[in-house]
């Protein structure tokens, strides 16, 4: 069972007075072995404790009710120790990192392990949100706090895929996440590190760009890494953890927290024809016969702490696969359901009779069908596609790309195309290289030789941002196709000056008042 602090929810209407008590005979145990610890850093004896108030008070924050966590610490005794240590994490849980470090500073809670865990964690938020900005939407519920002002642009989009997530995951998987949603938008990966507790060893090597906990989301900057990221995709995945981790009191195993997430994180939006490329159920395929995949209950306790990024890829690969072929065999209703029963599971056991009386067989035998639906899928995975694998002639692509940036940088634009012409050649399906190729031909003044570059998606191998803006330039037109394409390179890399201006130049803005702040903030931020 998962209990790492992610988030969590209380037992809902319906849900059976015996499973609640069993609930809460878990969190019990839990909190009494925690006290149990404690007394034997610090005192040596088990402090007074008002035990039912602590139950409570920490089930209402893995439910990420804030306010009822509130309520319950109201007049609490400050010498209760256990008490305090709820209260220095409600005050995580809100993003008040100062407060936390405040309270978990306390030298009886520093002694312990659960408080000494909590303030190393506190002080690096304290730390990491000096002078930031936060800006709070309170009609849509939506509360973001930005390290860098110059991200301010983001914060509509954020507030409006937040918004729909909300009524996507009530549907979904009946949670819904209380208001506010806390977004923290950082600089860098050692800031995401020291925010949440994850390695920042561990974040670079899987490529880790956000992450659920502490009740809220922290994610990178689309500024932090060169050509952006799909950050709105990977900002619903994470609000389905704190989905997740709410309907279950944090009881949801790895596996179906990653596989539900990568299942959700694209339902706030239109489907797009690169979604599942490469398919999903081909790179756990592959993964397994080349080693790097995992049994699904043996993901450790992160997906971003496996030892390499090709790892990370095949696991992500593999829940999804699970998870797509459990819902479709099951029933879409399965999840909720399971998520129901989950929220008072208080053993593995109880996670296994879930399985098998929701969707009649248990885990072991879910896990067999699937990997003999597996054998059947076709497995033609391109080979820079594949796990571990590299794009053919990576080394002279990457020559003739550098030597056409220099040329188009300096005004040789039909030079520059002749050289990307051959980077193209060699790497036909790289939507880069296309951009690259496009923008050096249309600037040489040869737009019906750019146009065939970025008109089919199926043309090309992954998303990326600058490709659907030259494809809303060249082939949209002025109507909703084009503006279609220019969300969607925004939904990739916001902050390219070409991406986020429509491929206007300076001082041309797009006619959205939203995506004119963005192409502004893009323009003073580009190097």
């Amino acid at each position: 069972m998962r209990r790492d602090d992610q988030g969590g929810a209380g037992r809902p209407a319906g849900a059976p007075r015996t499973a609640a008590a069993a609930a809460r005979r878990g969190l019990r145990a839990v909190i009494l072995a925690a006290l149990a610890t404690a007394s034997a850093t610090a005192s040596g004896r088990l402090p007074a404790v008002d035990l039912d108030r602590v139950m409570r008070a920490r089930a209402a924050i893995l439910e990420i009710d804030a306010p009822a966590a509130r309520e319950i610490l109201k007049d609490a005794d400050p010498a209760d120790l256990a008490l305090a240590l709820e209260r220095g994490r409600l005050a995580l849980y809100e993003g008040d990192c100062d407060a936390a470090s405040a309270i978990l500073a306390r030298p009886d809670l520093a002694a312990t392990a659960e408080g000494a865990a909590l303030g190393d964690i506190a002080r690096g938020c304290a730390r990491a949100t000096a002078a930031t900005v936060v800006v709070h939407d309170e009609a849509r519920g939506v509360w973001v706090r930005l390290q860098d002002d110059e991200d301010r642009a983001l914060v509509p989009l954020l507030v409006e895929v937040s918004s729909k997530m909300r009524d996507v995951l009530a549907e979904d998987l009946g949670v819904e996440l209380l208001r506010p949603i806390r977004i923290d938008l950082v600089r860098d990966q050692f800031t995401l590190s020291a925010m949440t507790g994850l390695p920042e060893e561990a974040a670079r090597t899987t490529g880790t760009v956000a992450i659920a906990k502490w009740g809220r989301v922290t994610m990178l900057s689309p500024r932090a890494t060169p050509n952006g990221y799909p950050w709105l995709d990977t900002l619903a995945h994470e609000l389905t953890h704190l989905a997740l981790s709410r309907g279950t009191r944090d009881n949801a195993p790895l596996w179906l927290q990653e596989g539900v997430a990568k299942r959700e994180e694209v339902r706030w939006r239109e489907p797009d024809p690169l979604d599942d490329v490469p398919s999903a159920d081909a790179i756990a395929l592959l993964g397994n016969q080349r080693g790097l995949g995992h049994p699904l209950d043996k993901l450790g306790p992160s997906i971003a702490m496996l030892p390499s990024a090709e790892e990370a890829a095949v696991a992500f690969a593999e829940v999804a696969s699970f998870i797509r072929y459990w819902t479709k065999q099951s029933g879409d209703r399965a999840l909720p359901e399971l998520l129901l029963r989950l929220k008072a599971a208080t053993s593995d056991a109880d996670l296994e009779r879930a399985i098998t009386e929701i969707s009649g067989a248990d885990l072991a035998t879910w896990d067999k069908r699937w990997r003999a639906y597996l054998a059947t899928v076709p497995a033609d995975v391109p080979p820079d596609l594949a796990p571990g694998g590299d794009m053919p002639h990576r080394q002279e692509v990457g020559k003739r790309v550098r030597l056409g940036q220099l040329l188009h940088d300096r005004g040789h634009y039909h030079a520059a195309a002749i050289q990307l012409a051959r980077a193209q050649a060699l790497a036909p399906h790289e939507p880069a290289v296309r951009c690259h190729l496009a923008a050096a031909l249309l600037a040489s003044g040869e737009r019906a030789s750019a146009a065939p570059l970025v008109e089919r998606a199926q043309d090309v191998n992954s998303r990326y941002g600058r490709w659907w803006s030259l494809h809303g330039l060249l082939h949209g037109g002025q109507g909703p196709d084009a503006d279609r394409a220019f969300s969607v390179g925004i939904e990739l890399d916001p902050l390219s000056p070409e991406v986020a201006c429509e491929e206007k130049l300076p001082p041309e803005l797009p006619g959205d008042p939203i995506r004119s702040a963005l192409c502004e903030a893009a323009r003073r931020v580009a190097p």
